[in-house]
């Protein structure tokens, strides 16, 4: 007898435009709706791939508030190692140094039914943009990028990020150096 499975997509993903990172993630942190948002400070400070990850910073898990060093806009200027889309529908860009030190800075789902209330939606928007007119052309690039510090959940894997998990999510500026 031979078993068959069936696979359905979950709601989120590359296919679903109204995908958002679900309730096992820090969603309102990572697109900026929680409480704290109002307190981050747009004023970027400029830092270097290597540095953003040798922050001191506390790991994070689903449940966690937002940190100090993610009341800050952060300014990275690295070389495009990799481009992706996932699964909730945002881009990652992976910067890398010249130590091979990574950063991941994500640029949200403009889909997702609870951005509308981010206070960086114009930003993500036209980031977005960007990135969607030049996707094909990102990968070897040396990009400046802002963005809001995120602390990721340990994903308790290899994946080349940032040793202290921090990222740059939502990405609020982008541009070729």
């Amino acid at each position: 007898m031979v078993a068959s499975f069936m696979f359905f997509a979950c709601n989120k993903g590359k296919n679903n435009e109204s995908s958002c990172n679900g309730s096992s993630t820090r969603r309102d942190v990572k697109i900026a709706i929680d409480d704290l948002a109002s307190e981050i400070d747009t004023i970027p400070i400029i830092i270097s791939v290597d540095s953003i990850g040798m922050l001191d910073v506390d790991e994070a898990d689903k449940d966690s508030p937002r940190q100090s060093v993610e009341k800050q806009i952060y300014q990275v200027t690295g070389l495009v190692h990799k481009l992706s889309k996932h699964r909730d529908g945002d881009y990652k860009i992976k910067l890398v140094s010249d130590e091979e030190r990574y950063l991941n800075c994500e640029a949200p789902n403009l889909g997702c039914e609870y951005i509308d209330s981010s206070r960086f939606l114009s930003q993500m928007e036209v980031v977005r943009n960007f990135i969607e007119m030049h996707q094909d052309s990102l990968v070897g690039k040396t990009l400046t990028i802002q963005g809001v510090g995120f602390v990721d959940i340990d994903h308790k894997y290899p994946r080349n990020a940032a040793e202290n998990e921090m990222e740059l999510h939502p990405i609020t500026a982008i541009w070729f150096e």
